[in-house]
């Protein structure tokens, strides 16, 4: 596999990670709506957001990953786990609240 297959196939994965959780907070909205009424918006619209930094994120680490395949890792530092982490994060509390709502109901 050529070199520079590696950062091209991960930044493509960061992408639809992406576009799957901007299309998944939007139809969530969509769909939540009649039961919680407009403020399920708010969280859409904030899982939308969300994607938009996943994906600036993924674009980045792969920069980052080309360079240190390159033979550079002397200018540019390997990507940390910081974003897979928030990642995390973000998932234990939309399960967090999903469970809440389950529990309410």
């Amino acid at each position: 596999m050529p070199p520079g297959v590696q950062p091209e196939r991960t930044a493509l994965a960061w992408r639809r990670t992406a576009l799957a959780l901007a299309a998944g907070s939007l139809v969530a909205g969509r769909v939540a709506e009649p039961l919680t009424g407009p403020l399920i918006w708010l969280s859409a619209i904030t899982g939308a957001v969300a994607a938009l930094g996943l994906a600036r994120a993924g674009s980045r680490r792969a920069a980052r990953w080309a360079a240190v395949l390159a033979d550079e890792p002397a200018r540019v530092p390997g990507p940390g786990g910081r974003t897979l982490a928030l990642c995390a994060a973000g998932a234990l509390v939309i399960g967090c609240a999903a469970l809440a709502v389950v529990l309410t109901r």
